[in-house]
């Protein structure tokens, strides 16, 4: 298959901008007009924007609250009586994301050309992810969307709140990265160079602290260019290696075994799974069926690997409690808690119970790291500021003793 960047014009008369999958660019450009799209250009996307668009494309980016406020406000209009499509265009006129009301319109467009809810969400998956299109189908199928749309919109509210909280928990510790960065980076352009040309012409001989000094700084003052391009070098090489499924297989099994990280990312990993399960059954999707739909949802490939081994489990006849007891990344507590529900009936509540414990232990977790972190980079950039101001000390002290 080969991926094409198109521009086009909707019935509607919006311009919308996109990529789309096909074997070639006729089959691509059928595709597109099926749509009732009015194509303005139709390119084949290179490796190098291929990159960029899936990791540094911000233009499609739709963060988890406003698809929670979405999701709020569809289930209360259905509530409501409206009809679907009178609803999503209601929506595409209140909604303040522009990428998120331009996808409101083609969902629209798309339902009055006879797709249902779930399959012209489907046809925009970076936005909206195979788990929610899989939870509103079966509720399509089962008759309760309103219902099913609630319970979406209170998890993506849940997660959206997780997810603040650890960003303002790291805070701290990012703004003081960047700030030492910033003091380092002016103490080598602006003030070291100053004294370390006061040495030199001076012919004095310099101790090892202050050698040393002057080796990083005229290294720094003469490859900067060269440094930079490694730098951009080499996360663009981490990129593309990420795409490597093996590379990635072992990069995600070692974010599960690290010491500190580990169980951080096991807790975080075991949150979304259960509460993407507990989303999927109490939507009344099958058990199997909603395993493997929760298998990519936590964007671990070794967690997901042992996901698939749950389902191959229940499907030869095990229950979810003795096949998650079987895995290494679950906890013995999760296990025993999912016991309770499958013998009480309850297991999509007790899901959220399990995700909502994990979530708080994670925030927990995160705390205490950055309580910790700060002190400790504080420590590092005085030790690297102590060092600076001894290497230019050190021949100050000693010429005054040689004066006196």
């Amino acid at each position: 298959m080969i991926t094409f960047n198109f521009k086009a014009k909707t019935s509607q008369g919006q311009t919308i901008t996109g990529s789309i999958e096909s074997n070639d660019r006729e089959s691509a450009a059928a595709m597109l007009k099926q749509k009732n799209y009015y194509l303005i250009s139709l390119n084949k996307q290179n490796a190098l924007s291929g990159l960029f668009s899936s990791n540094f494309s911000f233009a499609k980016h739709v963060s988890v609250k406003e698809k929670a406020i979405f999701t709020h406000q569809l289930a209360t209009m259905l509530k409501a009586g409206l009809q679907m499509t009178s609803a999503l265009e209601s929506l595409s006129k209140q909604t303040r994301s522009k990428q998120l009301t331009m996808v409101i319109s083609q969902i629209h467009s798309d339902i009055e050309h006879s797709d249902c809810l779930s399959q012209a969400m489907s046809k925009h998956p970076v936005i909206f992810s195979k788990v929610y299109t899989s939870v509103i189908e079966a509720a399509e199928k089962s008759g309760s969307l309103p219902q099913t749309l609630t319970l979406l919109s209170n998890q993506l509210k849940n997660q959206s709140s997780v997810n603040s909280r650890i960003k303002s928990a790291l805070a701290y510790p990012i703004f003081l990265l960047a700030a030492s960065v910033m003091v380092i980076g002016v103490l080598m352009t602006f003030v070291i160079p100053k004294f370390i040309a006061l040495f030199v012409n001076a012919n004095q001989k310099l101790p090892l602290p202050t050698k040393i000094l002057v080796m990083i700084t005229n290294g720094f003052k003469e490859f900067w260019p060269a440094l930079i391009i490694v730098i951009i070098s080499g996360i663009c090489f981490i990129l593309v290696s990420l795409k490597n499924k093996r590379v990635r297989a072992f990069i995600d099994s070692c974010l599960l075994k690290l010491p500190i990280i580990g169980p951080f990312n096991r807790k975080i990993q075991l949150a979304r799974f259960t509460r993407t399960l507990g989303s999927l059954l109490a939507g009344g999707v099958r058990i199997t069926s909603a395993i493997k739909t929760t298998a990519g949802a936590g964007g671990n490939i070794a967690f997901a690997a042992q996901i698939a081994n749950i389902e191959h489990s229940i499907t030869k006849g095990s229950t979810l409690a003795k096949a998650i007891r079987q895995q290494k990344f679950f906890s013995e507590v999760a296990a025993n808690m999912i016991s309770v529900g499958e013998d009480t009936s309850t297991l999509p509540e007790m899901l959220n119970e399990i995700a909502q414990m994990h979530d708080e232990e994670s925030e927990a977790a995160v705390n205490s790291l950055t309580a910790l972190l700060g002190p400790a980079m504080i420590v590092v950039l005085g030790l690297i500021i102590a060092f600076v101001v001894m290497a230019i000390l050190m021949p100050i002290f000693e010429t005054s003793t040689m004066v006196g």
